[in-house]
């Protein structure tokens, strides 16, 4: 069965994000994860550091800090684990939002965790104490 393991390390800017974005790309491709689903994954993980980084180190200076992303996937399953050293954070309990209400009124954030929820099979944070965050989501592929 066709495979894909990788671990890599960032540090803390939004500059990373196009070298995340590859990184989601050569899983689904040489992990044999269904092509059709790379956008929605590439969302999900931008999502995920995006917030890592403008919420989890926003008294850091980008040279202080770094974050690791641990991606395995196959033709059944994209995993990616996401751990970094910054700021202890709650997932929100989202009920579904009604994204013409949320845009109506003026908002332009606060639908990262609400979009990987909704594109992920399983999002699951952890934190241990004195070592890291550890933020899990996982798609399976999809039946038929």
């Amino acid at each position: 069965m066709t495979s894909f393991h990788d671990v890599a390390e960032f540090s803390i800017r939004l500059s990373e994000l196009p070298a995340v974005r590859a990184l989601v790309e050569r899983a689904v491709t040489q992990g044999g994860f269904p092509a059709a689903l790379l956008n929605r994954l590439q969302i999900a993980v931008d999502e995920a550091v995006t917030n890592i980084i403008e919420h989890g180190f926003s008294n850091q200076p980008a040279e202080s800090a770094s974050f690791t992303v641990r991606i395995d996937a196959n033709p059944d399953e994209f995993r990616v684990e996401i751990l970094d050293n910054g700021v202890r954070y709650q997932l929100p309990n989202l009920d579904d939002i009604d994204i013409q209400r949320h845009v109506a009124s003026g908002r332009n954030g606060g639908l990262g965790v609400f979009l990987m929820r909704r594109i992920m099979d399983v999002v699951d944070y952890q934190y241990e104490t004195g070592r890291h965050n550890r933020l899990l989501m996982v798609k399976k592929r999809p039946a038929g």
